[in-house]
């Protein structure tokens, strides 16, 4: 710039001078741009800034993260959590997308994965105690297999992972369930033509009842035959399953209803349940069903119509028939 100077047509005062405004110049343009740097130096340091979303990433690739904002990470504690796997970030603060100054820290949490739980053994308990029993213990009930079983319907027979094993919280556990056992069944005879006492006798070993009898006038035909059936000859019937019949009567038969009374001793040994049923005209039905210690006399008062008698059941296994007079 000097040069500059020498060559303009001003006397040595004048040079003298303007050198001077010159290098005035040039030392305020240098603070100027000094100022400004240090303004907007200092201005960036109070911008806030977006904090970035670190959750889910490990602390490598978060520490990367946050330096590219000028932001700096702080690990704080790690702990379990069934939702982050093993050394990823699982918590933050302040969250994604808020604001904070320049070289401020984040604080992260890291997690330490699903926190492993031992499995109960739920086998020989109810399906629903065993689902109660795996919520206790933060696992939760997966596949359901059925099978028949001689165990009571609804019963856990197996299941997979074993009891005792560790597995991650809230793992499903598969369980293998009984039906109960296989109930038999039975075709429907064709009982047609025959006595109706005949066809009580025919089902009774089943545990079929004989649910409405209906009578129809047959002068040809022995007073209690059977003319129609329902369900028809050679449906499947489940025991428990009841049945009906029509059954033929003499024009001049006048049945009248009578009472009656079944009287029965147990029998010595252990208490055991008692099961009086009663056949008739009108059809079986219980009239008895309880408890009751050796030796103990029962006596039941019972309306019956018709030709009638009475079958005892102890636990529920035929003992004896008593005909009804």
């Amino acid at each position: 710039m000097n040069r500059w100077v020498e060559r303009l047509p001003l006397n040595g005062s004048e040079k003298t001078l303007l050198r001077k405004a010159l290098n005035i110049l040039e030392i305020f343009t240098l603070v100027t741009l000094l100022a400004g740097s240090a303004a907007m130096f200092i201005t960036r340091q109070h911008q806030p800034m977006i904090v970035p979303k670190v959750v889910g990433m490990d602390q490598a690739q978060a520490e990367k993260a946050l330096a590219s904002k000028d932001l700096k990470l702080k690990v704080m504690r790690a702990q379990f959590d069934e939702h982050v796997p093993l050394g990823l970030i699982s918590e933050q603060n302040p969250r994604a997308n808020s604001y904070i100054k320049h070289g401020q820290v984040v604080e992260v949490v890291l997690s330490k994965g699903n926190p492993k739980v031992k499995v109960p053994a739920v086998t020989h308990q109810s399906f629903q105690e065993a689902q109660i029993m795996l919520a206790a213990n933060r696992l939760r009930v997966g596949r359901e297999s059925v099978m028949v079983s001689a165990e009571s319907k609804d019963t856990v027979l197996g299941q997979v992972p074993a009891p005792d094993e560790m597995v991650d919280s809230f793992s499903e556990v598969d369980l293998l369930v009984s039906q109960g056992p296989n109930t038999p069944g039975f075709v429907m005879p064709n009982l047609r033509n025959q006595p109706l006492e005949q066809a009580f006798k025919a089902l009774r070993p089943a545990g079929i009842t004989i649910e409405k009898i209906k009578s129809e006038v047959h002068d040809d035909l022995d007073s209690e035959t059977v003319l129609s059936q329902t369900p028809d000859p050679g449906t499947r019937i489940q025991p428990k399953d009841s049945v009906s019949f029509v059954i033929s009567t003499k024009s001049n038969n006048d049945i009248k209803t009578r009472y009656a009374k079944v009287v029965f001793d147990m029998p010595e040994g252990n208490p055991k349940r008692l099961q009086v049923d009663v056949f008739d005209g009108s059809g079986t039905r219980t009239i008895y069903n309880k408890m009751e210690s050796p030796r103990d006399h029962v006596e039941l008062d019972v309306t019956v119509t018709g030709k009638a008698s009475a079958q005892i059941y102890l636990n529920q296994e035929f003992v004896k028939e008593i005909p009804i007079e």
